[in-house]
C-alpha cells in the first residue's frame, strides 16, 4: 500500500488534493516559499516543473511594472534602485512603490535584460575577463542570484566591438540559456562588413560554447524593449527601417540557429523598437517621435501566422514637452520619459491622462529600464537550493562592487 499524500484538515474534513493545489497557486512567491517547509509533499508540490509553470501563468499573478532606475550623485555615486509599482495604478494618482532592491556606490553596474518567466540577466562592466564573471542570472522574486562563470573569445585583430544578450527558454530540455553576440569591426570604411563570435550559456550544464553564426545578419541587431523571447525563440529588428517593411531576426533555443522573417509593412516610419505586447509579438514604431504634440505612435501584432501582422493601437500623446517612448504596458497604456521635467510617466490613450510614477531620472548620466514583471519560481541555483535571502543579497552587492574586491588592507 502506497502511503497517503497529507491534506489539509478543515474542521473534521480533509481538503481535497485538487483544492489544496488551487489555494497554493493563488498565493505570492513569498508565501510559498515558507510553505515548502510544512512537509515534503508541499515541497515536492511547490518545487514541481508543472506547479511552477501554472503558478507564472496563474491569473491571480498578474503583471506589474518594474523599474531599474540608475542614477549618479557626488556623494553616492552610481546607484541602482529596482522598484515595483503596484497591479493597479489610479489616473492622477503617483503611486506607491516597493522597493526590491538597492545598489549603493556600485562601481560596475551595466545592463539587465529581462524578465523571461520572472528572470533577469545583470550585467557588469568587464574588468577581467579570465577571472571573473561579468553575468548573473537573478530571480527577485525567490532571492536567487547566480553568477555566470567566464566565457573566453578567441582574440580578434579588430579595432572595436560591439555587443547584444538575449535570455530565453529551451523547452525541448526545459533549460534556461543564455545568448552573447560579440561584435567587431575590422575597418571602419564605408561597406565593411563586421565579423561575429557567439557563445550560448546553459544553465542545466553551467558552461558556455562556442557557436558558428550562419545568419551575417546578426551583426546589425538592434536593442528591444525588454525582453523579446517568445515560445523558444527571441526576436530583433534588424537593418534599416524604410518606407517598405522591416526584416526581423530570430535565434531558435532549441536547435540553436538564426533566421530572418518578414516584418510588417509601415509607411511613414521613422522610428521602431521590437516589443511584446502580451504573449504576441509586437512592434512601436513613431513618426515625429519624441516631439510634443505631434509624436504619433503605432503599435503592431504579429498574428498565429508568421509574417502577418495587425496594426492595434495608435497613440498621439498630448504631451506639451519632450518625451521618449521607454515601454508599453500590457493594457497598452505607454511609459515615456519626460526630457524637461526628468519624470517617467504613464500614458492613458482612452482618457488622455499622464500619471507620474515618482521617479527621478538621471537623463545625463543614468540609463532606465522599465520591465512588466510577473513573480516567478523558476529556481536558478545549482546544486544546494537553499542559498538564503541574506547570503543571496550579499552577492547581488558584491558582484557590482569592484572596489569591496580590490581594497584589502596591505593592497
Amino acid at each position: 500500500m502506497g502511503s497517503k499524500r497529507p491534506t489539509i484538515m478543515v474542521g473534521r474534513r480533509h481538503l481535497p488534493e485538487d483544492l489544496l493545489v488551487d489555494i497554493l497557486l493563488r498565493l505570492p512567491v513569498e508565501s510559498l516559499l515558507r510553505f515548502k517547509c510544512v512537509c515534503k509533499h508541499w515541497y515536492a508540490l511547490i518545487k514541481s516543473p508543472s506547479f511552477i509553470e501554472k503558478h507564472f501563468h496563474h491569473k491571480n499573478n498578474r503583471a506589474r511594472l518594474l523599474i531599474c532606475n540608475l542614477t549618479m550623485s557626488l556623494d553616492e555615486g552610481r546607484s541602482i534602485d529596482f522598484s515595483l509599482l503596484p497591479d493597479k495604478i489610479v489616473p492622477g494618482v503617483q503611486p506607491e512603490t516597493k522597493i526590491l532592491h538597492q545598489l549603493r556606490r556600485v562601481t560596475d553596474f551595466l545592463s539587465v535584460t529581462g524578465p523571461v518567466d520572472g528572470l533577469f540577466l545583470l550585467e557588469k562592466a568587464e574588468v577581467n575577463p579570465e577571472d571573473d564573471s561579468r553575468l548573473a542570472l537573478w530571480n527577485p522574486a525567490t532571492r536567487e542570484f547566480w553568477p555566470l562563470p567566464p566565457v573566453t573569445f578567441e582574440l580578434q585583430p579588430f579595432k572595436d566591438h560591439d555587443y547584444q544578450f538575449a535570455l530565453g527558454f529551451d523547452p525541448s530540455t526545459r533549460d534556461y540559456k543564455v545568448l552573447w553576440i560579440r561584435i567587431f569591426w575590422d575597418d571602419w570604411g564605408l561597406g565593411v562588413s563586421p565579423n561575429c563570435l557567439v557563445n550560448i550559456y546553459s544553465l542545466r550544464n553551467n558552461s558556455w560554447k562556442n557557436l558558428k553564426p550562419e545568419f551575417p545578419y546578426c551583426c546589425s541587431l538592434h536593442d528591444p524593449i525588454g525582453a523579446t523571447y517568445l515560445n523558444g525563440a527571441y526576436y530583433w529588428l534588424f537593418g534599416r527601417l524604410d518606407n517598405k517593411s522591416c526584416r526581423i531576426c530570430s535565434f531558435d533555443m532549441c536547435i540553436e540557429q538564426f533566421r530572418e522573417m518578414q516584418g510588417p509593412v509601415i509607411p511613414n516610419v521613422q522610428w521602431g523598437k521590437l516589443m511584446l505586447r502580451g504573449d504576441s509579438l509586437a512592434i512601436l514604431v513613431g513618426v515625429d517621435p519624441g516631439k510634443p504634440i505631434i509624436s504619433i505612435y503605432d503599435v503592431w501584432v504579429m498574428n498565429q501566422q508568421e509574417g502577418s501582422w495587425t496594426k492595434v493601437l495608435t497613440v498621439q500623446p498630448l504631451i506639451k514637452v519632450a518625451h521618449w517612448p521607454s515601454g508599453v504596458r500590457e493594457d497598452d497604456k505607454m511609459i515615456f520619459k519626460i526630457t524637461e521635467t526628468s519624470q517617467l510617466v504613464l500614458y492613458d490613450p482612452t482618457t488622455r491622462q499622464v500619471t507620474d510614477l515618482g521617479f527621478q531620472l538621471d537623463l545625463i548620466y543614468g540609463r532606465t529600464w522599465v520591465s512588466n514583471y510577473k513573480e516567478s519560481l523558476v529556481p536558478i541555483k545549482r546544486g544546494n537550493d537553499i542559498q538564503g535571502k541574506d547570503n543571496a543579497v550579499k552577492q547581488l552587492d558584491h558582484f557590482f562592487n569592484r572596489l569591496e574586491k580590490t581594497s584589502r588592507p596591505g593592497g
